[in-house]
């Protein structure tokens, strides 16, 4: 069962769209996502997906404000691996925003339940227009969305009615188990601590993660903390506690403003995590591939290694992990399916020079005033965004050529 939960992420006082790139360097991390190999974009470079999404905000003059949304999709534990996860969050980025945001996503397989981020800009780099979410816009289009991608992959849909008396039974039954009045008190201490140090809800949750909790997201965010059964929803911990009295306090509380003494005696929730070995399920040229990186990748991993000696491999390694990305990104498992991917990528590039033509017209237009006229930055911008879009496909066409390799 995979339960969405979608964010804001908005402006901060200082720099616009610094919480944006903080969100987006978080979620692409080489500890979370196999080095990478779990990471993906779409109508920009994901090297540079926040300098893209940046420039798109200043060519239609809309820096301010909302800067991006953050969608997380948590599957329960063991309920995929981490290439399924993969596929669903990548045909719901396909589905849902490919026409006409930036976006980028990852999957993580860091905790013991696999889950997936989206981060896409709060403008359309089609025209200009902003994302608006609504009220019933996650559970009419969003989670339904992810639902039934999910039954595509074998995986249960999201309850979202569930009978009266279960639920009812059900938090009887945790409160004698759990000890609500014991775990209570340690939880809200960790929430109080984490509250003054975050400077929005996004660092408040990461503060959360490193101290061992676990999140799940839905119609209300629960936390559960090392060690105890059951996920607590944040409202029933009492006032001051739900998901938007949080927000509130974010935005008010601080060290000054905290009360010692409250920190001074909050009792620790400590936690063990043992370490477990993930098996991926790759076919057909991802699984060669990977296994190639793998064996060059142990070199690495030697203590005190030498890497001048080992420049070769290196580099080897380096290759292969870009070819076994490649593969990954366009969901490659034959050779066959390179020629199809080969058009599609020549597709692309023809409707890029198209827009080259345009933008370089216009620039002709303005040539005598170009360093005076606002709008031609804009156009500059455009045509950056063009050149590095162009350098991407042009690797990623090369690569799919030298498959024919190996």
């Amino acid at each position: 069962m995979a339960i969405s939960r979608i964010l804001h992420i908005n402006s901060h006082e200082h720099s616009s769209s610094s919480h944006l790139q903080v969100a987006i360097n978080y979620i692409l991390k080489d500890e979370k996502t196999m080095n990478g190999l779990l990471t993906g974009s779409v109508n920009c470079i994901k090297e540079e997906a926040y300098e893209n999404m940046k420039a798109t905000k200043k060519l239609f003059g809309k820096t301010d404000k909302r800067q991006g949304y953050h969608l997380i999709i948590s599957f329960e534990e063991n309920e995929c691996d981490e290439n399924t996860a993969m596929k669903v969050i990548q045909e719901f980025v396909n589905e849902y925003l490919e026409s006409d945001y930036e976006a980028v996503y990852a999957v993580h397989n860091n905790t013991s339940h696999i889950h997936g981020h989206i981060i896409w800009n709060s403008v359309r780099f089609t025209d200009g227009y902003k994302y608006h979410y609504k009220k019933g816009d996650w559970e009419r289009d969003i989670q339904s969305r992810v639902d039934r991608i999910c039954e595509k992959y074998g995986l249960n849909k999201l309850e979202v009615q569930k009978d009266k008396e279960e639920i009812k039974n059900n938090k009887e039954w945790d409160q004698l188990k759990d000890g609500p009045f014991v775990w209570n008190e340690q939880i809200k201490k960790d929430i109080d601590a984490n509250i003054i140090r975050a400077y929005d809800f996004e660092s408040f949750i990461v503060g959360l993660e490193n101290q061992g909790y676990q999140i799940k997201y839905g119609k209300y965010l629960a936390i559960k903390p090392p060690e105890m059964k059951k996920f607590r929803r944040l409202k029933t911990l009492g006032e001051g506690y739900s998901e938007e009295e949080i927000k509130v306090r974010i935005t008010k509380e601080d060290l000054k403003s905290y009360r010692r003494s409250e920190i001074i005696g909050a009792p620790r929730i400590n936690s063990f995590k043992s370490g477990k070995i993930r098996k991926r399920k790759l076919t057909g040229l991802q699984k060669e591939y990977f296994k190639m990186m793998y064996q060059l990748g142990k070199i690495k991993k030697r203590p005190y290694s030498q890497a001048w000696k080992y420049k070769r491999d290196v580099k080897r390694f380096e290759y292969l992990q870009r070819q076994y990305l490649y593969l990954s990104h366009y969901d490659i498992n034959k050779a066959e399916e390179i020629p199809k991917v080969q058009s599609e990528i020549r597709n692309k590039i023809g409707v890029l020079n198209k827009a080259k033509d345009v933008i370089t017209e216009e620039m002709e237009k303005h040539f005598e005033v170009f360093n005076a006229v606002d709008v031609i930055e804009n156009e500059k911008n455009a045509y950056m965004f063009y050149k590095q879009e162009m350098k991407h496909l042009g690797n990623q066409l090369r690569l799919s050529k030298q498959q024919n390799k190996y």
